[in-house]
Parts: structure tokens; C-alpha cells; sequence
């Protein structure tokens, strides 16, 4: 920050000075001062937010040695520039005018009237409305997390590091607020490079207390947010789903970020926002208690049997809004009239809402329930229904609500009436058809007489005021209109003021029914809204298989890709017993992706509480679900598409348990072919040995297929392929026992529109790699079409050449290691260069 050591204090304006000494108690903000319709930025703070608001860069005092770098923006579009600057990761301080410059003696009084931080912002209309947005706290094994837009606030006792990133991961954080002392990992972690961290130096013994006393010090007025108690989670009690998972299955956005093509997208059917961020949340941490599942699915089934009411609550809920966000904004001071009505309005529909399903949700306290249907009576007959969108300029409470303020309305915008009045009354008891009856700001009221009838001014007129042409008068009747008039304004703004404020309080104080009610709506709405989708994407309720660990899907189809393609898509039915692993050749473009992807997505989906993309389903309770699918690097970070490959293959080995579901597409396709299948193999081996769980395990390794004579859990899958005489194929989609020995990578990359030189050199080649003195042997299990690991050869060759073949032909495959192997094979090629 610039400082002022350059310049006295004596030396500088009394607006400078007021300005530091404002800036010095928050020197790490973006201190927002107030002049007249304005809002400027000074120094460093104007160098930073010009650019990132989108506005010139100017100097105070251009011809002076000491200019000022500033900026600035209009008072009454505020919102705009502070979103950008929060998006930035920045803090502000906003600085207001705190009397009226009119009214003002000297220098007008500012003060900081709110700070912003990128978790507590301005204005939440301009957030998504579908995401929650949290201030997260973190102290030695706790985590607090607190959504000051609505309230929400909760707690996960977590030790271990990976949980504690894989929560600020998957929740929608936008600052972490830490000690001095914890912020060392956080740095270490890099989420610093994509978060704010506030240190916040206090001795606390968990993270409510942080983050409770980091919202207190950052909060000028005594309400600002609304805060529920804290809810305890358990993070150890719901479906593990890491944001790596989260990623490769393209949960909640796409492989290129957007949400469409994403299963939160294609699964939302929710009529409110605040249905849409609950979706969110369920569908971020599925459950793994069976009572709870079925206690979801049981209230979709009742909206499904009852098809009036659903389509009824569906048709209520669309003009619902959003209580949560209504109430967080009625908590902060920027609040006003049409926020209360908003506010009405949203319960009212609310309350609609639930007598339309009352038999499927429950109200815990009825008195509760009625004190909220009294409340949004009171705000509409209480707050003008053109309200304006500020509560100091009158116009916000009803005629007729009160006597008092109803005669000072009367008197305040009847003013000139009165005037009128006075003004004939006085014309004809003096005689004088000219007199005229005034206001301006200096004198206030005065009668005005011309020249020519001034002598005509009776004795009770007394002189105001004498101009070349007019003199002006008051008088005793005049000077009690002028305070009437003058002092009903006054009042008038001052009672509806109070008035409204005073139902401000009580609809705060009212906020645990509301909030309570708010709750059942948005799970209505989501109930509702997964019960509209089973219906129209014919789903099924799923039945967990608690005593046994099978998965059976009939007709299983990916919840995404089939409304891309509507009836084009090629269901398939998955059976797997304990342990299984279903190992999947096939060439690219086959589905083999899709197929492993739609197991996992049907798992989120029914552990969720909902129905799934099939005709029956019947699953296990699975803990987590792990992926290592699709390649990309982190460059950023020093790390190749393979490395990323191996680490998040590591990560899952060493996570994963005997209940959870494992989905590996392709490992080791980011090296060498050796190195590449000697990894997979091992790795194929290591989770069938010591891991013994649901493996879906894709792979163009077809040498791998001969495993299942090692390991009977072993299932080959293809997806068929159909050949044609002309050599062009046909993806049929279909899931088919056995294997395949070819990838069909020509003929795909044929289809992606390769030159056609290129395809016809690629064939030949391939020709040539597979005709020439090698030809395949056969396995025995001619019937799966398996092959064998190996090739033999059938030409004369010299006798080193046969030696390495006879090798070969005694070399076991299934009682060597893959690093033996790998010795092995360097040995041969030593000999044949």
C-alpha cells in the first residue's frame, strides 16, 4: 500500500487524512470511499481494481508532484464492481457517508459501513442460484463451514488431510478461513493458488469458534447474516466420491467445464433454486444407510402413485422463489420493503405447497407452522406493494396500517393543497389578487406582495424579506403550516422507518419456522422433481442386496447419454457375484467407457435415494466409488498425462476397500506397450488379490485375457463389433461374454475422417506387422476366442533365433512377475540387436 510518509499529515486535505485514517484499520481491503454520488478507490487500491472492474485508471491532482492514482464508480451500481472484485479474491471495505452532506458542518462524517470478503458477498442474486456458497473454517481435526446467504451452517470432525481436501473439493467453497499455524498445509497444498485463505489469529479450540468469531470482526452492524446452529456431518457415513470421481464421471460438469452433458444436469428437474442446490448436495455425498435410502425412495414412490399431487406441487413450487436467500437478504442492511413481500409471498406458496402433499411431509411443530402463515399475512398488510427500493424515503408501509403515520402522509403530500388554500384565503381578506404563497430552501414559506400593494399588508404580516420588486411576509398561520408541513416529512419517514424495521425484527426472530419450512420445501421439490424424472425416463427402484454382494442391472442405460440420443441407446444388462472384476476389450468408440461409466453413475444415483436408468436393478452398499479414467496432465505442477495416470492409480489402490467400486479404463496406455501391460497386469493382480471387489477394468491389452485361468473372478467382456464385407464396421453396443483380439483402430480412425492416404498406408502397414512369418496361435478356449500372450512361429530360422523361440514357448507368463518378465525380455533383445 502506498504510504503517506512522503507527506505531513498537516500537509495533506482534511478528505485525505479522513481517508487514511479509515484505510489504516483495513489496510488488507479495498477501502471503497464514499464522495457524493460516488464511490472512489485511492493509490494501490485503485491501481488493482481498475483493471478488474473494467474502468480508467485517473489521477487526483494531475499537475501536482504527489498526484493520486484513483477510480471510481457510481454509488447506485455498486453490485457489479464488488462481485468482480470478490471473484478476484479480493476483501472490501465499503465506506459510507454517514450524514447528510446537506446537513453536514465541515467535513461529512464516513465510516465503514459493511466489509466483504469473496465468502461474504454483496448481493447473492449474483451468485449461482443453484450452488451453495461457503466460508470454511479449518482448525486442528474439525471443519466449519458456514453459507452466510442463507444461513446453512455445519461441522465435520476430520483428521486426515485427504478428507479435509476431498470436502473443499466437492463443497463450493469461496474462502477458508484458518489460524496462524494452519495455514502451512494449506500453502503446501496449492489451494492457495485457487482460494482465499484468511489467516485469522485467535485462540480457539474448534473451527466454529473461528469461523464464527472471523464473521463477528468482519460484521460492522449487529445483524448481517443469518446463522443456524451448527448440524454435525459425517463424512465417514456417506459414499466416498472423490472430486477425482466426481471429474471422470462428469458429475456435475463436463470434461470441458460447462454443465451440460453433465448428470446433474441431465437429472435436474427441480422448480426452485434452492431444490437445485439440495440436488446438489445429495448428490455430492450419497448415502450408505440403508433406512435413510429407502426413507427417500419412499416418499418418490408416494409422489409417483399420486400423480395429482405432483403435478400440482410441481405447478405451486415454480412461483416459490427462494426462502433461504430472501432470509439471508432480509438480514442484511441493504434490505428493503419488496424483500419482505418477496419474502410473504415465498411462504404463502410454501405452505400451499405442503397441504398439497401433507400425507408424504410432516411439520414437527404445528404452532410454528401457523405463527409463519400469520407473519406473511402481517408483511402484506404492513408493507406497500409499491414499495421502493429504499426504506428512508417513505412510501414503503400501507395506507391505513396507521392513524398516525396515515395524517402525517396526508399532511406531508397534501402540502401544496394547503398552501393553496392559505394562499386564496389570503387574497380574499386582503384584496390583493396577486399575492402568491411560496417555499424556497433558504427562506421556507413566505407571502409574496408586488411593489404596488405592499401598503395594502395587514399589521399581523410581518416583513421577511425585500426584493427590488416584492416584499415578502410571514405570518403566525404561515410559520405553524411551514412546521406542520416541514415536520411531517420529517416524521413521516422517521415512524415508517420504525414500523418497518420493527417487522424486520420479527420476521428475523420468526427465522427458525421459516427456515424450517424452507427445508421441506426444497426436499419436496427435489423428491418431487427425481419423482417427475423416473417417470419420464422410465426408471426403477432399487433394491440394495444388504446379505450378499451382487450387482444386477437389467437394461441398464447411462443417465446422460441417453436423452442425447433418444432411443438410439443400446441397453445393457450387468450381472457381477462377489468379487468379480469384469475385464473389457474392444476397440475404441465401442462403448466400453460409456458401459463402466453408467455403473457408476446408477450407484450415485440409487445410493442417492433415487430411482435408476433401468429395468431392475438390485445392488450392494458400496463406500466409495474410485475411477482412473480419461488422460490429461497438470503441467502446472510438473506432472505428465502418465504420472497423473500412476498417482491417481496409487491413490486408488491404496483407498480403496473390499466394498468399494473400482473403474480403470486403460492403464498404462501412457507409456511404452511393454511397460504399459506389465503395469496393468500387475495392478489387475493386486486388486484381485488383496482387494477382492466390483472391478470394471477396460483395456486394449488383449495378452490380459488369458488372466482368468489364474483368477477364476475374472469375466472377459466385449462390446461387439459388427465387420462388413467392404471392411467398414458397425459399433452394435452390446455387452457379449469372451474377448477380442483386435482394437479396430484403423477402421475408427477411418470414421474420425483421417486423410484417406493416411488409412491406406496405416492398413498396409498393419498387413504387413501381422501376415509376414508370424502367424497366432490359438488358444484352447476357442470358444471365448481368447488369445494367447504370446505368438509362435512357424519359419526356419537360425539356431540363436529358435533358441530365443523355444523360450519363448516355455516361458510362463501366469509364474513370473512383471519385473522378472521385463529382465527377461531385456535379456532376449540384448540378443537379437
Amino acid at each position: 500500500m502506498a504510504s503517506v510518509s512522503s507527506k505531513k499529515s498537516g500537509e495533506m486535505t482534511p478528505l485525505m487524512k479522513q481517508f487514511w485514517d479509515i484505510k489504516a484499520f483495513h489496510h488488507d481491503k479495498i477501502l471503497l470511499f464514499r464522495m457524493g454520488d460516488f464511490f472512489e478507490m485511492f493509490y494501490d487500491d485503485a491501481v488493482k481494481a481498475a483493471p478488474i472492474i473494467g474502468i480508467a485508471l485517473t489521477q487526483r491532482n494531475k499537475k501536482s508532484e504527489d498526484s493520486t492514482p484513483m477510480c471510481g464508480v457510481p454509488h447506485h451500481s455498486i453490485a457489479g464492481p464488488i462481485n468482480k472484485l470478490l471473484a478476484a479474491g479480493l476483501k472490501i471495505a465499503i465506506c459510507d457517508q454517514i450524514e447528510d452532506p446537506k446537513l453536514a458542518k465541515g467535513l461529512v462524517k464516513r465510516a465503514v459501513t459493511r466489509v466483504l470478503t469473496p465468502g461474504m458477498v454483496f448481493d447473492s442474486e449474483t451468485l449461482d442460484q443453484t450452488k451453495a456458497h461457503y466460508v470454511c473454517a479449518i482448525h486442528l481435526d474439525t471443519m466449519s463451514f458456514i453459507d452466510t446467504t442463507t444461513g446453512e451452517a455445519f461441522y465435520y470432525d476430520v483428521r486426515l488431510i485427504q478428507e479435509k481436501l476431498r470436502l473443499i473439493d466437492i463443497l463450493p467453497v469461496a474462502e477458508i478461513v484458518v489460524t496462524d499455524a494452519g495455514a502451512l498445509w494449506l500453502k503446501d497444498s496449492r489451494l492457495s493458488d485457487r482460494y482465499l485463505i484468511s489467516e485469522h489469529a485467535v485462540s480457539v479450540s474448534d473451527s466454529q469458534s473461528l469461523l464464527l468469531d472471523y464473521i463477528k470482526k468482519l460484521s460492522v452492524s449487529d445483524v448481517e447474516f443469518i446463522l443456524q446452529p451448527f448440524e454435525k456431518r459425517e463424512i465417514q457415513h456417506r459414499l466416498g466420491i472423490s472430486q477425482t470421481t466426481l471429474r471422470h464421471l462428469e458429475v456435475f460438469s463436463n470434461y470441458k467445464g460447462g454443465e451440460q452433458g453433465s448428470l446433474f444436469k441431465a437429472i435436474d428437474r427441480t422448480k426452485t433454486s434452492a431444490g437445485s442446490r439440495m440436488l446438489r448436495q445429495w448428490l455430492s455425498f450419497p448415502l450408505r444407510n440403508t433406512e435413510q435410502i429407502q426413507a427417500r425412495q419412499e416418499k418418490i414412490t408416494l409422489f409417483r402413485d399420486n400423480m395429482m399431487e405432483l403435478k400440482k406441487v410441481r405447478e405451486i413450487l415454480v412461483g416459490m422463489g427462494d426462502i433461504e436467500r430472501r432470509m439471508g437478504k432480509i438480514a442484511q442492511p441493504q434490505c428493503h420493503g419488496r424483500d419482505l413481500l418477496s419474502l410473504a409471498n415465498s411462504l404463502k406458496i410454501g405452505l400451499q405447497a405442503l397441504k398439497w402433499c401433507d400425507k408424504f411431509f410432516t411439520f414437527d411443530h404445528a404452532d410454528s407452522l401457523s405463527e409463519v402463515a400469520e407473519l406473511a399475512d402481517q408483511i402484506e398488510r404492513t408493507i406497500d406493494d409499491e414499495a421502493p427500493l429504499t426504506v428512508k424515503l417513505g412510501h414503503v408501509i400501507k395506507k391505513g396500517f396507521s392513524n398516525e403515520l396515515d395524517e402525517l402522509i396526508h399532511i406531508s403530500t397534501n402540502a401544496h393543497a394547503l398552501v393553496a388554500q392559505l394562499e386564496q384565503k389570503e387574497k380574499e381578506s386582503t384584496g390583493i389578487s396577486s399575492l402568491k404563497v411560496r417555499y424556497n430552501n433558504v427562506f421556507g414559506y413566505y407571502i409574496e406582495i408586488t411593489n404596488t400593494h405592499k401598503d395594502k399588508a395587514p399589521a399581523h404580516y410581518h416583513r421577511k424579506q425585500t426584493l427590488a420588486n416584492a416584499e415578502r411576509f410571514y405570518t403566525d398561520e404561515l410559520l405553524e403550516l411551514e412546521k406542520k408541513v416541514l415536520s411531517a416529512q420529517t416524521k413521516r419517514f422517521e415512524l415508517e422507518f420504525e414500523i418497518y424495521m420493527s417487522l424486520r425484527v420479527q420476521v428475523l426472530n420468526a427465522a427458525e419456522g421459516i427456515l424450517k419450512l424452507a427445508s421441506i420445501c426444497n426436499e419436496m421439490d427435489v423428491v418431487s422433481s427425481l419423482a417427475w424424472l423416473s417417470l419420464e425416463e422410465s426408471y426403477c427402484r432399487p433394491v440394495f442386496t444388504t446379505d450378499k454382494k451382487k450387482l444386477l442391472l437389467q437394461d441398464s442405460r447411462h443417465a446422460v447419454v441417453e436423452q442425447f440420443i433418444r432411443g438410439q441407446f443400446v441397453a445393457n444388462t450387468i450381472s457381477m457375484d462377489h468379487q468379480d472384476c469384469f475385464l473389457i476389450t474392444g476397440p475404441n468408440m465401442a462403448g466400453k467407457s460409456t458401459l463402466m461409466r453408467q455403473v457408476a453413475l446408477t450407484v450415485i444415483l440409487a445410493q442417492m435415494g433415487s430411482y435408476v436408468p433401468a429395468t431392475h436393478a438390485e445392488l450392494p452398499l458400496y463406500d466409495a466409488i474410485y475411477t482412473r479414467i480419461g488422460a490429461s496432465d497438470q503441467l502446472s505442477e510438473g506432472l505428465s498425462t502418465f504420472m497423473v495416470e500412476m498417482t491417481e492409480t496409487a491413490q486408488l489402490l491404496n483407498a480403496a476397500t473390499e466394498n468399494s467400486l473400482l473403474i480403470l479404463d486403460e492403464i498404462g496406455r501412457g507409456t511404452a506397450t511393454f511397460d504399459g501391460l506389465c503395469l496393468a497386469q500387475a495392478i489387475l493382480e493386486y486388486i484381485l488379490s488383496h482387494l477382492k471387489t466390483h472391478v470394471f477394468f477396460a483395456t486394449h491389452y488383449h495378452e490380459l485375457t488369458v488372466l482368468d485361468q489364474k483368477f477364476p473372478q475374472i469375466k472377459n467382456k466385449y462390446m461387439q463389433v459388427l465387420s462388413k464385407e467392404n471392411g467398414q464396421i458397425e459399433f452394435l453396443h452390446i455387452l457379449t461374454s469372451g474377448a477380442v483380439g483386435q482394437s479396430y483402430g484403423v477402421q475408427v480412425a477411418e470414421l474420425a475422417g483421417l486423410p484417406r492416404e493416411i488409412i491406406q498406408r496405416a492398413t498396409s502397414l498393419l498387413k504387413t506387422f501381422e501376415t509376414p512369418e508370424v502367424n497366432k496361435v490359438v488358444s484352447k478356449k476357442t470358444s471365448t476366442n481368447q488369445m494367447s500372450l504370446f505368438e509362435a512361429v512357424k519359419v526356419e530360422l537360425d539356431p540363436e533365433k529358435q533358441q530365443l523361440i523355444n523360450e519363448l514357448k516355455t516361458f510362463s507368463v501366469l509364474k513370473t512377475s512383471p519385473l522378472e518378465a521385463l529382465n527377461q525380455i531385456a535379456k532376449w533383445q540384448e540378443k537379437l540387436i
